[in-house]
């Protein structure tokens, strides 16, 4: 049985792992939460966020308030890997059908 993992600890666990999706939380971080369930707790977090606070696992949890084994699963998450910031489902397909 797999834990569940909060959409703010995927969104950070994504954004660990994408240096494009993390720049673009930190320059748009409004638009790039759109889709995540988040607290406002978590919404002034990644408000504070910067570039430094993803130089370590250990840094980026403090900065977050993620238990850092939370992250680490969520970093490890496939959703985490898989789907970009800003993207929804079937996205890849409207964007490649000529639909958009």
């Amino acid at each position: 049985m797999s834990v569940r993992v909060q959409d703010f600890a995927l969104m950070i666990g994504h954004a660990w792992r994408c240096t494009d999706c993390r720049a673009a939380l930190l320059e748009n971080p409004e638009v790039m939460w759109l889709g995540h369930k988040l607290s406002e707790q978590q919404r002034a977090a990644v408000l504070k966020l910067t570039d430094e606070a993803f130089q370590t696992v250990e840094r980026l949890a403090g900065a977050t308030g993620l238990d850092p084994k939370e992250l680490e699963v969520a970093i490890e998450h496939p959703r985490a890997r898989l789907r970009h910031l800003g993207s929804v489902k079937g996205d890849y397909f409207l964007r490649h059908s000529g639909t958009d």
